[in-house]
């Protein structure tokens, strides 16, 4: 083990052959055992903690064991399982398939599913199934927050899309931009004056939603912005940019004063649906599906 560990050091360390590690080839001609007693000693070395796993494609490093590393959700596995921990750790919060994690493990598909059912079944990993397609599952740590690419976003509770939810928000977003308007009409004699003091951000919009306690989870500014531009479609609201410093582009949003009159094409509910670039025919949010167009037709 000690011979193992440090060859690994002896590549990785500065000046060294390998910064980024030791290869699993190149490992194999500093040592000069044979394969079965090669792997035993490295099974050995990830088990205790003291070298580090990573892969590059198909290819397999070995990493002398960072201190900030924790080595406490690795101790134990074997190498098969360490392998694959690795490449689904590496997947962040957007997880991996099963299909990329076969091509970076080497496995066969077999061996892959035990392993996947051992991991899961410590609670090393889950798996999670995206709305936008329930038929397949991606592979994460187990503690991890799924993306909202994965899940929905706050527009879904338990794969269903939270239409009443969605509406209730975007009546209290434009109520709070009617009242900066007004406030700002009512203090500001300059109509220029008035008109940038009734200007809000998305992080303004952010902080009242969040002080209203309407929603069981904080909706990320992407969300927000989702809601003002269901607003700005529909007309009810107007999108403003101003340069702000270094140059960047600020978005602004302002109620617009003579609010227009509601026509049958203006309150279809693809006019303030927020999941309206993920709606496709034969997909989870679909038109051929939607009970909001449904109702709408039959009213």
């Amino acid at each position: 083990q000690r011979r193992v560990r440090e060859a690994v050091v002896s590549t990785q360390s500065t000046g060294g052959e390998h910064p980024e590690g030791c290869t699993d080839n190149l490992l194999k001609q500093k040592m000069k055992l044979n394969k079965d007693k090669l792997v035993g000693l490295i099974n050995k070395l990830l088990s205790a903690g003291k070298i580090d796993l990573k892969t590059q494609g198909s290819i397999l490093i070995y990493q002398l064991k960072a201190a900030s590393s924790s080595s406490a959700s690795t101790k134990g596995m074997g190498q098969e399982e360490k392998i694959v921990f690795k490449i689904i750790e590496e997947s962040g919060n957007k997880g991996i398939w099963v299909k990329e994690i076969r091509f970076k493990s080497n496995l066969q598909l077999t061996q892959l599913n035990k392993v996947l059912k051992v991991l899961e079944g410590k609670k090393s990993i889950k798996s999670v199934r995206p709305v936008n397609d329930s038929k397949k599952k991606v592979y994460m740590l187990y503690d991890t927050q799924p993306d909202s690419s994965l899940t929905g976003g706050a527009w879904y509770s338990e794969s269903d899309f939270e239409a009443e939810f969605v509406d209730i928000l975007g009546r209290q977003t434009l109520t709070y931009l009617q009242r900066q308007r007004s406030h700002a009409e009512v203090t500001h004699s300059d109509p220029m004056a008035a008109q940038r003091n009734m200007m809000v951000d998305i992080k303004q919009v952010k902080n009242f939603i969040s002080q209203l306690g309407i929603s069981k989870v904080e909706l990320e500014e992407d969300e927000v912005r989702q809601i003002l531009e269901s607003l700005v479609f529909d007309g009810f609201v107007c999108r403003t940019y101003t340069l702000g410093e270094g140059g960047k582009r600020m978005t602004y949003y302002r109620a617009i004063k003579h609010q227009p009159l509601t026509s049958g094409v203006s309150r279809v509910p693809c006019g303030v649906c927020p999941l309206t670039s993920q709606c496709t025919p034969g997909g989870l949010v679909s038109p051929t599906s939607c009970k909001y167009i449904k109702e709408w037709l039959e009213f």
